[in-house]
C-alpha cells in the first residue's frame, strides 16, 4: 500500500479535471516537439536514507497528435549534493574521522549523488475554452530505467580506493525500473513563440544493488529497494517542423 501510495495521490489529484472536453474550435498542431527539462526532486521512505534533495536536466522529444495525445521519450542526468548514507567510507577514516590520500595528506573528499533516468511517456493534454489552443492541462505516465549511485570527488592527491576498480565497493550503484506519473500544465501563447510545461511529477523505482559488496560496511546490499522521490518540473518546449523553401531551382 506505501508503495502505491503516490501513484494514487496523483491519481486523486487529476479527477478534479477529469470532466474538462476539447472545445470544437480548439485544435492542437501536430508533429513532433523536443524539450529541455529542468526539475528537483525530495526523496522519500529508503532513499532518503541516502540521499536528499537532488535537481535532473535533461532532453525529452514527443509526438502530439491532434487530439491532445502525446508519447514521448526522454533522457535525464541526475545530480545531487546531499549523501546520507550511513557508513560511507567509514574504513578509510582515522581516529580523528579524517581520509588520508596516497602521499599521507589529508584528503578531500566530497560524496556527491548521480543518477540517470531513461524512459517512455503517453499522456494527453486536457484543453478548455477559456485556454489558448494547445494549451491545457498535462496528464501523463512514463515508465522506464534509473540508476543511480555515490561519486566522490577528490579534491587533493590520488586515494587509489576510490579508483576502478575499487571504488565500485563504496559507490551503491544501483538501477532498475520506474513509474513516473505527471500532473502539469501545458501553455501555447497565441503567437506560438513561447511554450512551456510546469507540474509536479513522482519517481516510484523498484532498483536493485549492483554491487555484490560494500567494503566499507563489509556487508551487501539487499533488494529490490522500493526506491520514492517527488517533485517539481518545467520544460522549454520546441516545435519541429521541416524547412521549407520558396526558391525554385532551374537546370
Amino acid at each position: 500500500m506505501k508503495a502505491a501510495s503516490p501513484l494514487l495521490v496523483w491519481f486523486l489529484l487529476c479527477i478534479p479535471f477529469l470532466g474538462w472536453t476539447q472545445s470544437e474550435d480548439a485544435r492542437f498542431d501536430p508533429g513532433f516537439q523536443a524539450a529541455i527539462h529542468v526539475g528537483g526532486q525530495v526523496p522519500t521512505g529508503i532513499l532518503a536514507e541516502r540521499f536528499g534533495a537532488s535537481n535532473t536536466v535533461g532532453l525529452s522529444g514527443y509526438r502530439l497528435t491532434s487530439k491532445g495525445w502525446r508519447l514521448g521519450g526522454h533522457y535525464r542526468f541526475q545530480t545531487g549534493a546531499d549523501v546520507r548514507e550511513p557508513g560511507l567510507l567509514d574504513n578509510l577514516r582515522d581516529a580523528n574521522g579524517h581520509i588520508v590520500d596516497n602521499e599521507g595528506q589529508i584528503a578531500l573528499v566530497t560524496a556527491q549523488q548521480r543518477g540517470t533516468l531513461f524512459c517512455v511517456s503517453i499522456g494527453r493534454i486536457w484543453t478548455a475554452d477559456f485556454l489558448n489552443p494547445g494549451s491545457g492541462l498535462l496528464l501523463e505516465l512514463g515508465m522506464g530505467f534509473w540508476e543511480h549511485k555515490v561519486h566522490f570527488q577528490n579534491r587533493g592527491n590520488r586515494l587509489t580506493q576510490l579508483d576502478e576498480p575499487y571504488v565500485q565497493g563504496y559507490d551503491r550503484l544501483t538501477g532498475g525500473w520506474m513509474l513516473m506519473p505527471r500532473l502539469g500544465y501545458v501553455h501555447d501563447s497565441p503567437n506560438g513563440l513561447v511554450r512551456f510545461q510546469a507540474g509536479i511529477e513522482s519517481m516510484m523505482g523498484r532498483l536493485q544493488p549492483n554491487r555484490a559488496w560494500n567494503t566499507d560496511t563489509m556487508m551487501a546490499d539487499t533488494g529490490p529497494r522500493a526506491d520514492r522521490a517527488v517533485g517539481l518540473f518545467a520544460a522549454w518546449i520546441l516545435r519541429l517542423r521541416a524547412r521549407s523553401t520558396d526558391l525554385d531551382y532551374y537546370h
